[in-house]
């Protein structure tokens, strides 16, 4: 709790800028219920009760919507509240995702790592959670983008939520972008591919997942077009940051790739 009070700026019973329309207002969109503005209590501890009362899933849902309502802010990238967040949002979510350098871990750049992320998602699948299946797709690859960013540059970029700009930062960066000319041209149309299914991805989530309010009902060939999907870019990213790891010489990674 102190760190999502620091990250949402709950002092003086506020949350961040909302006031008690908006605030209520959100909650709404999100079809969670939140005691009522008529208890006296401010919003803040509003906010605290929820936490309290509701279900691990609800409880990752709001907070992953109030980081996205928060934004980036200046002077974020030294926060270290900031990653500490989004771990505990990994953990109510059931993933391990590490964030910072000194806990990074090659396990999460692996292909059983795809796979075990994969399999949860598939899980979802079978019990018919078709908007956790799809808010899963894309937290797997935004969490292998976000650990190649970090081996590779040792700093993670703002991107605001975009995961089709994140993709295509590290997609420059392992060389395996459509602006290469080391890169054939069969291969190139395969890239421009995978940049469209990432930002299908991002669109489908924001549509159709629990992630936000949803706007539509998703299908199950939806959820299973958008796993599938996912394992096909993470799994690809992974084995290309493998190759280009083992590689003794820059001739040898363009000819991995």
């Amino acid at each position: 709790m102190r760190i999502v009070e620091q990250v949402l700026d709950m002092g003086g019973g506020y949350v961040l800028d909302f006031n008690n329309r908006t605030f209520d207002e959100f909650f709404t969109d999100l079809g969670a219920d939140i005691e009522p503005v008529e208890s006296g209590l401010s919003k803040a501890n509003r906010l605290r009760a929820f936490l309290r009362a509701a279900s691990t899933s609800d409880c990752a849902r709001v907070l992953h919507a109030l980081l996205e309502y928060r934004g980036d802010m200046e002077g974020d990238e030294r926060r270290a509240s900031i990653g500490k967040y989004r771990e505990i949002l990994s953990r109510l979510e059931g993933i391990a995702v590490p964030l910072s350098v000194s806990q990074a871990t090659p396990s999460i750049l692996t292909v059983a790592y795809v796979r075990e992320l994969s399999d949860k998602a598939e899980s979802r699948l079978a019990v018919a959670d078709l908007e956790g299946a799809i808010t899963l797709s894309r937290t797997l690859v935004e969490a292998v983008l976000e650990q190649l960013e970090l081996r590779l540059t040792g700093q993670i970029g703002n991107y605001s939520g975009d995961l089709q700009k994140q993709y295509k930062a590290v997609a420059k960066i392992l060389r395996i972008d459509d602006s290469d000319p080391r890169v054939d041209e069969g291969f190139k149309q395969i890239a421009r591919g995978l940049v469209q299914i990432v930002n299908g991805l991002a669109a489908i989530r924001n549509m159709a997942s629990d992630g936000h309010a949803r706007h539509v009902r998703p299908e199950g060939r939806h959820a299973r077009v958008s796993v599938n999907s996912a394992r096909t870019v993470a799994s690809f990213l992974v084995e290309v940051y493998e190759a280009k790891n083992a590689a003794s010489s820059p001739s040898d990674e363009t000819g991995r790739s």
